[in-house]
């Protein structure tokens, strides 16, 4: 990964998108991003970007859809069931409604939407957080915590694989976080792709973003 290439692109276009109040996406130089993803959960072939394939343990440990998770002390209703091994953030949680993230990821009646959410950093995926860093330092900020996820499907308990639609998912800032910063969250996908997403969140200690169908690393910038 190039990283004075991706800086270059983020810097150059970032105004602009940050004026008109979207997110900026770029692709990096480079191409490949090691991005983890869990290699037991899914009939597809495993892409070449995909190099370190591993998912904690304690992934296997399913969260149902509907039950109350504190985030950042405040009880948000988590919609989307799944694995959640994220202990960098005080809490995660999907906060679309059900019947909208199904009809955003276009399932059918007999398909519900699946996540697996658990914290990374650089020893586990070195490329996509030279692209966080990247990003960070085009906005001139620094990096809180990264998490990985993987937003998909079950029908008859098999995973399906998604590559459209996406969510909206909601953390909460580490205990220790300055509140008085602007926060902003870098998504880094397969094959170097670079989003930067504002924080749509109005609870305090806490930020909102969408989450996009598939894989995909994000990490939340203090500015």
């Amino acid at each position: 990964m190039k990283t004075k290439s991706i800086k270059k692109l983020l810097a150059s276009a970032l105004t602009v998108a940050m004026l008109m109040g979207s997110a900026l996406t770029v692709t990096a130089s480079g191409g490949d991003s090691d991005i983890q993803s869990d290699p037991g959960t899914s009939s597809q072939p495993q892409s070449s970007q995909e190099v370190s394939q591993s998912v904690p343990e304690e992934a296997v440990t399913a969260v149902s859809a509907g039950g109350s998770v504190s985030v950042a002390g405040s009880k948000v209703t988590n919609t989307v069931a799944g694995s959640y091994v994220v202990k960098s953030f005080q809490g995660a949680a999907v906060i679309t409604p059900l019947d909208q993230v199904k009809a955003n990821l276009g399932l059918s009646s007999g398909q519900t939407p699946h996540i697996i959410a658990f914290d990374t950093n650089a020893k586990k995926s070195h490329l996509a957080m030279d692209c966080v860093n990247a990003a960070a330092g085009a906005l001139g900020g620094s990096m809180v915590s990264a998490i990985n996820v993987t937003l998909d499907a079950k029908e008859n308990g098999k995973l399906i694989t998604l590559a459209n639609g996406s969510a909206a998912m909601m953390l909460g800032l580490p205990k220790n976080a300055d509140l008085s910063k602007t926060y902003y969250v870098v998504c880094v996908q397969p094959g170097g792709i670079v989003t930067i997403l504002n924080n749509i969140s109005t609870v305090p200690g806490t930020v909102a973003f969408e989450i996009k169908a598939g894989l995909g690393t994000y990490a939340v910038i203090a500015v």
